[in-house]
């Protein structure tokens, strides 16, 4: 039997010293094509820097179980991956603009023009379900309407709502358009540029802690703490 993804992505987490976490990150370009399937099969993912561990949201302190990302791009997306340990992978939810937030979901939420003010939230659930939104300041002028037109994917290592058995993971894996992102300040970021965004996990619902994770802690209960978001650096 082929070794799961989740364990192999651990091993490398071990191995590799590039932890990045809550600080600038550096994006870099993408090596080749990445087929949004969940399977971050494409080395480009096995080079990218690793944001994480998240910590817990609220104080700092680490979380119950191990959540990380990494991101990519190229001239026309933003590849967003995650993988989240999960003894226990579940969700009501199994269509999009649900509120995913209520239960077990990751996200990430992109400030462009970098003036905390203009922001966008995608959100992922182990169902592959999506939840978007845009935002014209904190929890300012939200819009339903908005739609981030991002490809998306999950890969459970383990069964999906079902708690007789006992699960390792699931990956979450986005490629999100750049003409859809609300005050991008030029169609598409070049090497050198600077936005400030933010990576959240909520652990949730029957059997789960209720934890929020983050890679930048806010610190307080509100992930639309946009001054507490980090900077995300474009590079080569």
């Amino acid at each position: 039997m082929p070794e799961p993804f989740f364990v192999r992505w651990l091993l490398l987490c071990v191995l590799c010293g590039c932890t990045r976490r809550g600080g600038d990150y550096v994006v870099h370009r993408a090596s080749g094509a990445i087929a949004i399937d969940g399977a971050l099969a494409e080395a480009a993912w096995d080079r990218a820097e690793r944001a994480g561990p998240f910590v817990r949201s609220l104080d700092g302190k680490p979380a119950t179980a191990s959540t990380e990302a990494r991101l990519l791009w190229d001239d026309d997306q933003l590849y967003v991956a995650f993988v989240s340990e999960d003894p226990n992978i579940a969700t009501p939810f199994s269509k999009d603009d649900e509120p995913l937030y209520t239960s077990n979901v990751v996200e990430i939420f992109i400030n462009p023009s970098s003036d905390l003010a203009r922001y966008d939230e995608i959100e992922l659930a182990p169902s592959n379900a999506l939840f978007d939104a845009s935002f014209t300041g904190r929890r300012q002028g939200m819009n339903l309407a908005w739609s981030s037109h991002a490809q998306h994917a999950v890969h459970l290592d383990g069964t999906l709502n079902d708690p007789r058995d006992t699960d390792r993971g699931w990956t979450a894996e986005l490629a999100i358009p750049f003409e859809s992102l609300t005050g991008m300040p030029k169609p598409r970021p070049q090497r050198g540029d600077k936005w400030r965004f933010n990576l959240y996990r909520l652990r949730q619902g029957p059997g789960q802690p209720g934890e929020g994770q983050a890679y930048s802690p806010p610190m307080v209960g509100d992930f639309h703490a946009i001054e507490k978001f980090a900077t995300l650096r474009f590079e080569d």
